[in-house]
C-alpha cells in the first residue's frame, strides 16, 4: 500500500506549495502530526541549512544560534530552541502591536542587537493567525528584513494558514510566498 500512499503524499504537497504560491510547487514538504512539530521542523530544516556540520558534530560545533518570533506567537517556537539545543533563553521575542501583530522595527532592533552581541541570528518565525488575538504578522516587511540579514523565515499557518484557500481572505497571508518554510 505504501507506494500509493508515497504518491498522494507527493501530489498533496505539491499542490500546497502552489497554494503558498512557490512557483510549479517546488520545494520540499512532509506530513506532520501538528502545528508544533512542523514549528520544530521548520527550525531544524533552518539550522540544518546554515549549519549542515550539525548532524555529525552537533549543537557544540556551532556558534550562539538566536531565532525571534513575536510575543504573541505559539509557545512552540520556544519549545522547538529548547529542545533542538539552542536554548529557550535564544529565542528573542518580539513586541507586539496592540492588535497582536509582529512590529518590524523591534525585530530589526533585535536582529542588531544580537548580532553586536555575537550571536548568529538565523530564524524568524512569523505567524499567520496567533492563537490568542487571531493576528496575522506582516510578512512582507518581515520577509525584507529576513533578506536583508540573511535570516530564514517561517510562517506558522497552523491557525489561519488555511486562509489559503479563500479568495476572499487570503490576502490576509500576501508574503507567505516569500518564507523558506511554512
Amino acid at each position: 500500500i505504501a507506494p500509493v500512499f508515497v504518491l498522494m503524499e507527493s501530489l498533496t504537497l505539491t499542490k500546497m506549495r502552489e497554494i503558498v504560491g512557490w512557483p510549479n510547487g517546488e520545494g520540499d514538504g512532509i506530513f506532520s502530526p501538528g502545528g508544533a512539530i512542523s514549528n520544530m521542523y521548520a527550525v531544524m530544516a533552518a539550522r540544518y541549512k546554515f549549519f549542515p556540520e550539525v548532524k555529525d558534530r552537533g549543537m557544540a560545533a556551532l556558534p550562539r544560534l538566536v531565532m525571534f518570533t513575536s510575543e504573541c506567537s505559539h509557545y512552540s517556537i520556544k519549545k522547538a530552541g529548547g529542545a533542538l539545543g539552542i536554548g529557550a533563553d535564544n529565542v528573542i521575542l518580539i513586541k507586539a502591536d496592540q492588535r497582536g501583530k509582529m512590529i518590524p522595527g523591534d525585530l530589526e532592533a533585535k536582529i542588531i542587537d544580537a548580532k553586536q552581541k555575537g550571536a548568529f541570528p538565523f530564524f524568524v518565525s512569523a505567524t499567520a493567525g496567533t492563537t490568542v488575538y487571531g493576528a496575522f504578522d506582516p510578512l512582507h516587511p518581515v520577509a525584507d528584513l529576513c533578506q536583508q540579514y540573511g535570516l530564514w523565515m517561517h510562517v506558522d499557518g497552523a491557525w489561519g494558514g488555511g486562509l489559503l484557500m479563500s479568495s476572499k481572505h487570503r490576502h490576509k497571508l500576501s508574503g507567505v510566498e516569500r518564507a523558506n518554510s511554512v
